[in-house]
């Protein structure tokens, strides 16, 4: 799976990137959050009220193997970027997968943010938040655009000052937080997340992936506690790079608790996929 220039004009499937020996096949593609959801930890009450999310591109592989290289061909491919409502239970058209009929075990994707082999940094694609942007991390010429999330939200403390601020001699009651998230890769050309496995037999039959996100998962990984110092009296907390609880929401978001995949038959499959989230 090398993605050559901007993996560009998906190499007529089977002509220029391959040939895998199947019939061509086009798949309705959607995605969905999880409606916020109040929780509770080192007792501060937490709720979201924005989660953006960027999304794509997404390749889908027969290998077993978490290894990108394993991948030269995907089975399906969406190679564009779009931006989600992760707190919304609804389904939200993302577009099409492109490809050929065969099995599907292994996902590989990221979250709106590229290194191709052909550029010199991380690139934010034009349809996520902010994007397009060139991700220059670490540098003063860093564009603070083009994200993989945007968060948003509140704590407030509902236990015992010395539970919410342990050895603190101040604590706020509450305060509201922020961070603008970017998933990034370490070598170019490989994907930010390497193979979640979703196993599913591609064939002409009508098909729709279905694929969920669950921001209020990614955050229940977050120290409530230790951002509460980080409140300077403003009542607002901003994460950003280097932060360690930046870091475990990366970590939730591409390890921990990475998206799910759903392949939906039928209109039925569809509704009962979102009655689910909407009762979540």
């Amino acid at each position: 799976m090398r993605r050559l220039l901007s993996v560009a004009i998906f190499c007529g499937l089977c002509a220029s990137c391959g040939q895998t020996g199947g019939s061509f096949v086009e798949i309705p593609f959607q995605g969905r959050g999880t409606s916020a959801e109040t929780f509770t930890k080192g007792g501060w009450e937490v709720t979201l009220s924005e989660a953006t999310l960027g999304f794509g591109p997404i390749y889908f592989c027969t290998t077993d193997s978490a290894l990108s290289s394993r991948c030269e061909v995907a089975v399906l491919e969406y190679l564009d970027g779009t931006t989600l409502d992760g707190l919304e239970p609804a389904q939200q058209p993302i577009g099409s997968l492109f490809g050929t009929t065969g099995t599907v075990r292994t996902a590989f994707f990221d979250y709106g943010i590229v290194w191709l082999l052909t550029e010199p940094l991380p690139e934010a694609l034009a349809g996520v938040p902010g994007g397009p942007a060139v991700v220059r991390f670490e540098s003063p010429s860093y564009v603070p655009q083009g994200h993989s999330a945007r968060f948003r939200g509140e704590a407030g403390c509902v236990e015992d000052p010395a539970t919410c601020c342990p050895g603190q001699d101040a604590c706020p009651s509450s305060y509201a937080f922020e961070a603008n998230i970017d998933v990034l890769v370490v070598n170019p050309g490989t994907p930010a997340v390497n193979g979640i496995r979703t196993l599913q037999e591609i064939t002409t039959a009508p098909r729709t992936l279905s694929v969920t996100f669950d921001p209020n998962a990614w955050w229940e990984s977050v120290d409530f506690r230790r951002l509460a110092t980080l409140d300077d009296g403003s009542g607002q907390v901003v994460l950003g790079p280097g932060d360690p609880d930046y870091s475990a929401l990366v970590i939730s978001m591409t390890t921990n608790d990475p998206p799910d995949f759903a392949w939906l038959a039928s209109a039925t499959e569809q509704q009962q996929v979102s009655n689910m989230g909407e009762s979540r």
